[in-house]
């Protein structure tokens, strides 16, 4: 007999779409509203799909599994991320956990008793009393989501407790903040020279603060007549997207970097000890230039800032997108609004009569 063929659904709802799974046993159908993430919900198909196979339908695995043995066990499991990303689920789940220990205790000792509803107070907890983002919960909730997708493939749990959370609604359109250029000119007044010249080379790029952190010599071409660094993946390292990008470089970024010839045999921007750039050092060296400057900003906002100066000077989208290394074009839109006389310059291409 054939295996019956799990597949992924959307439904409206009022605040957008949700999505499932459905499949078909012995005449009756069967369907599960995993959440608002197609992904997600693909995740679970092939879950689901490989219990219909083994005949693994219900929680076979006898042992009870605490909260913070299961947060553990989920990111070990997660070799394939980047640091960045990993330090973010940690955060996460230790913003989760601790939550739990004060609201839930006894749940924590017993991850089938974690019920959905316990979730959705941790949501409304971060929101509403310590004011999160809507975006950052969102990315809290997708985490722990995944997490509870691991416990059911795992076979530690029958079902995720967290299936069909909605996600909190984003505004649509927003647009990018960035320096002016008098606020450059403030920040690098104050800055310290040696976290100056690394903060320029962000704006210079546009590239983020990790990219930099980790860039290589072997990664940078200085020597030519096209000068240019390259964005890579590495076994130390992985980039957000994954993707590889060239990046030309500007004549001051150029002149930065040949500074920084002989300081470190791997790394282009060490620590003046000598060791490897600790991601907080640059953000501090900013905050305290910032603060002596009386503006707001994060080091994030350099690369803003470098998307939205091309982008008031002319440069088209497209051309900003794969300068920032953006998979989809969506992302570079928040700029849009910078550009000049461009929907003048779209009319004017009609016939005169």
């Amino acid at each position: 007999m054939a295996v019956p063929r799990v597949s992924t659904y959307s439904v409206k709802r009022a605040k957008g779409l949700s999505w499932g799974i459905r499949w078909r046993i012995d005449g009756k159908d069967f369907k599960e509203i995993i959440g608002t993430s197609k992904k997600q919900a693909e995740q679970a198909a092939i879950v689901k799909q490989n219990q219909i196979f083994e005949g693994k339908l219900g929680v076979k695995k006898d042992e009870i599994i605490d909260l913070a043995t299961l947060t553990k066990e989920f990111t070990d499991s997660k070799r394939n991320i980047s640091a960045s990303t990993k330090s973010r689920y940690s955060n996460y789940f230790v913003a989760f956990q601790s939550f739990m220990d004060e609201h839930f205790p006894r749940a924590t000792k017993n991850i089938r008793d974690i019920k959905r509803v316990y979730v959705e107070e941790f949501s409304n907890h971060k929101v509403d009393t310590d004011k999160w983002a809507p975006k950052t919960i969102n990315g809290a909730l997708a985490a722990i989501n995944s997490m509870f997708l691991y416990a059911v493939n795992e076979e530690y749990l029958e079902k995720s407790p967290t299936k069909s959370i909605e996600k909190f609604q984003l505004l649509e359109n927003t647009e990018a903040k960035y320096f002016t250029e008098e606020e450059l000119e403030s920040i690098w007044k104050y800055i310290n020279p040696y976290w100056g010249d690394f903060l320029k080379v962000l704006y210079y790029t546009g590239a983020r603060k990790g990219e930099l952190i980790n860039l290589t010599w072997k990664n940078v071409s200085i020597d030519g007549d096209l000068k240019y660094i390259t964005i890579i993946s590495t076994k130390e390292y992985k980039t957000k997207t994954g993707e590889k990008r060239t990046v030309p470089l500007h004549p001051t970024a150029v002149s930065i970097i040949e500074k920084q010839v002989g300081k470190h045999d791997k790394y282009v921007f060490p620590r003046q000890e000598g060791n490897k750039i600790h991601p907080d050092k640059p953000y501090r060296a900013l905050k305290k230039a910032l603060k002596k400057a009386k503006l707001d900003g994060t080091v994030h906002k350099l690369r803003h800032t470098f998307a939205s100066h091309l982008v008031m000077a002319g440069e088209s989208l497209y051309a900003v997108k794969e300068l920032l290394g953006h998979k989809d074009i969506k992302h570079t839109m928040i700029y849009a609004h910078l550009s000049p006389n461009t929907q003048q310059a779209v009319v004017s291409k009609l016939y005169d009569f």
